[in-house]
């Protein structure tokens, strides 16, 4: 048994040797080849980057080129330490996503560091060599300091001891120093490429809170949920399983509502009819707020059935109003789960309960520059409470949103991007903001019944919605498709015994400003179907 036991580990300590030998050739390529080529091939011309005074105050120093192309053994350290394939395909993911987004941003948006020094300065042999083989482009971020950074800290999570840990600590130090001294960088390269590296570490191994799996509210979710569908369990099962034509006739509406506006606002820009665009402005609008809503359905998996095509189509539909699915995703489901849970998100009062003020404040503040909040701080939590997988799909969702918009800025005139697609996304930011609170806004969150706010205006409006307007069916059984909403509406209102209703958004919005002088907390809309109906 004993020969065998170590032929296996033999076995194993080989799998992994051949494992580390192919990430170490693919992230060497993947940092080497895209740097050299975008130097050498320039799309755009340079910026150069701005002097501080800690640049003209750092000398020149040459030897310090041995301390700066230490960098290549520094970046070998984590592959070298770890030993769990786990680790390894996070630490490697996060290489991979710095020269990335560096390269990205070295292509679109290029710096370059001045000329600080003159070639009658360069003595050093392989200073030498590194000037011919680099030049003064791909300044900002620096990877020299990002690289130094996110492996260094990758290291510090594999290794505990503090001798090792000061002794590397030094020598990052050593190297971004080496940096200036060589006048290969500036201050601010090695701030922004330093940050990266930061960034990207917390992004990917920063610890999940530990939260307890008990939720008191989920459970009279469910429970108010399991009564609804007594006696209609298959009607509801049925209505959980979705249609193709019916999604694929939203889809052919929407992107056909979103051509035809920007249609209309190019034509109107280029020919200068503002005419057009006052009507393209208000049809792109209510096509990518139709996105909105899809991307909605995809939180649910219900956008399409295979789970595939399912996350591929929300990350496209994010990607035209700046959102990560992933990241939304994250914070849509404990919406989901604690709603009247003191780890609701998007319940205001866990923030500032009291004074009823501030919390009223804060109502106003989301009807206002609340989805402008929103895109900053998703990914920030989406990032704090996924999971490793999903932290990789935050980052590759925004690594794909930075290449995206690099490209439009650079093809379409400033001017006519503003108009075509800032300004309706404005305009749907408004839309977004008045629906998300008037759905929970001046409800009851302990209360499942009267946590979602049902609006009921009209058929054209709830299809421009896409039935979002069925608030408290979405929440009691979510993985119905938007479609089956109004279905699911006539079978279980009657049955509701208690709701928070209207009939329109700005009915809801006029009650809720004649509350505000007193600060009238009572849940607006309040009704009971049941009795209505019995």
């Amino acid at each position: 048994m004993k020969p065998r036991a170590n032929t296996a580990d033999l076995k194993m300590l080989g799998s992994a040797k051949s494992g580390k030998a192919g990430v170490l050739l693919a992230l060497g390529l993947l940092v080497t080849v895209p740097y050299f080529t975008i130097e050498h091939h320039l799309l755009f011309t340079p910026a150069l980057a701005p002097l501080t005074s800690i640049d003209r105050m750092t000398p020149f120093f040459p030897l310090a080129i041995w301390c700066y192309i230490s960098l290549y053994l520094l970046l070998l350290l984590p592959l070298l330490l770890v030993r769990d394939s786990v680790n390894l395909r996070q630490m490697a993911f996060g290489f991979g996503w710095i020269a990335l987004a560096s390269h990205a941003v070295f292509v679109f948006w290029p710096t370059a560091v001045p000329a600080l020094v003159t070639a009658s300065q360069v003595t050093d042999p392989m200073l030498r060599i590194v000037l011919a083989a680099d030049s003064n482009g791909n300044a900002i971020p620096s990877l020299h300091a990002s690289l130094a950074v996110y492996c260094a800290l990758c290291c510090t999570r594999l290794v505990k001891n503090w001798k090792f840990l000061a002794t590397l600590w030094a020598w990052v130090l050593l190297i971004l120093a080496s940096t200036l001294l060589t006048k290969r960088h500036e201050f601010l390269d090695i701030c922004a490429g330093a940050a990266l590296g930061w960034g990207v570490f917390a992004a990917l191994f920063r610890q999940r809170p530990e939260e307890s799996a008990e939720c008191k509210a989920l459970q009279s979710t469910l429970r108010a949920r399991q009564d609804m569908s007594r006696g209609f369990e298959a009607r509801v099962a049925k209505l959980a399983a979705q249609d193709g034509r019916k999604r694929a006739l939203e889809f052919a509406v929407f992107i056909a509502l979103a051509v035809c506006g920007v249609w209309l606002t190019v034509t109107g820009w280029a020919n200068s009819r503002w005419f057009l665009p006052a009507a393209g402005i208000p049809v792109t609008a209510l096509a990518l707020n139709a996105f909105v809503l899809l991307m909605h359905d995809g939180m649910h998996s219900s956008l399409f059935p295979n789970r595939q095509w399912n996350r591929i189509g929300s990350v496209l539909l994010g990607a035209t109003f700046v959102m990560s699915y992933s990241a939304y995703r994250v914070l849509h489901t404990r919406h989901h789960k604690f709603l009247g849970d003191s780890r609701d998100p998007d319940d205001y009062q866990n923030y500032l309960p009291r004074p009823r003020v501030l919390l009223w404040s804060l109502h106003f503040m989301r009807l206002s520059v609340g989805p402008v909040l929103y895109l900053a701080l998703i990914p920030v939590l989406g990032l704090k409470y996924g999971t490793g997988e999903e932290r990789r799909h935050i980052l590759s969702e925004y690594f794909f949103l930075l290449a995206t918009y690099s490209v439009l800025w650079r093809l379409v005139p400033g001017g006519l991007l503003l108009v075509a697609w800032l300004v309706p996304l404005l305009i749907v930011a408004t839309l977004t903001a008045i629906r998300g609170f008037t759905q929970h806004g001046i409800t009851d969150a302990s209360d499942p019944y009267i946590a979602s706010r049902t609006i009921l205006p009209s058929p054209l409006v709830g299809f421009f919605l896409l039935h979002e307007n069925y608030h408290l069916e979405h929440h009691l059984f979510p993985e119905v498709p938007s479609y089956h909403l109004p279905r699911l509406h006539g079978l279980i209102w009657p049955r509701l015994p208690r709701v928070v209703s209207g009939r329109s958004y700005l009915e809801f919005l006029a009650r809720f400003l004649r509350a505000t002088p007193r600060l009238d907390e009572t849940p607006i809309g309040l009704e009971s179907p049941e009795e209505k109906f019995t």
